[in-house]
């Protein structure tokens, strides 16, 4: 085994221990935060959130091992685990849920949600509905690269510092 080989097969606690952070964020923050109405209608699909997990240590460490990195910055992490979560959909509709516009971009609220949380609190704040409805359109619809994803994101935690909404 050589010595890249360690950089892009991340340590099992690794992994349980993003699954659990994310599993924990829906469970006691996001879902919570739906209210009843809507968090009574869904349920967090263990298996998609394992494979958004692996995707996103497959991306970050590829990504490492290509640039000599040894660690990723929080612009990236935010940005994969976004993509990743939005991507695989672990959050699913229960069968029989009375449906509304707000259940078909669910998935992408939360991978923002959790992608946020690498970030500055004060990004939140600052962002405009707009910038938000912006940003869950593009997750969506749009084939966005973690590189590009994760320089938005240092832009809005910079000009968020600076007091400027966006």
């Amino acid at each position: 085994m050589d010595s890249t080989t360690s950089k892009i097969n991340p340590e099992d606690s690794v992994i349980r221990n993003r699954y659990e952070t994310l599993k924990s964020l829906y469970v006691n923050e996001f879902s919570v935060g739906l209210g009843d109405e809507y968090s009574s209608n869904l349920f967090l699909c263990k298996e998609l959130l394992h494979c958004a997990v692996n995707a996103y240590f497959d991306d970050i460490y590829k990504y490492k091992a290509y640039a000599g990195s040894e660690y990723a910055n929080r612009y990236k992490q935010a940005a994969y685990t976004m993509i990743w979560v939005s991507r695989f959909k672990p959050i699913q509709i229960k069968e029989g849920a009375k449906l509304d516009t707000t259940y078909l971009t669910i998935n992408e609220a939360f991978a923002i949600f959790a992608g946020l949380m690498f970030l500055q609190p004060s990004i939140v704040d600052q962002m405009t509905k707009s910038f938000y409805d912006h940003l869950v359109y593009t997750l969506t619809y749009r084939d966005i690269s973690g590189r590009l994803l994760a320089t938005i994101l240092y832009l809005m935690e910079k000009a968020s510092l600076g007091g400027e909404k966006f």
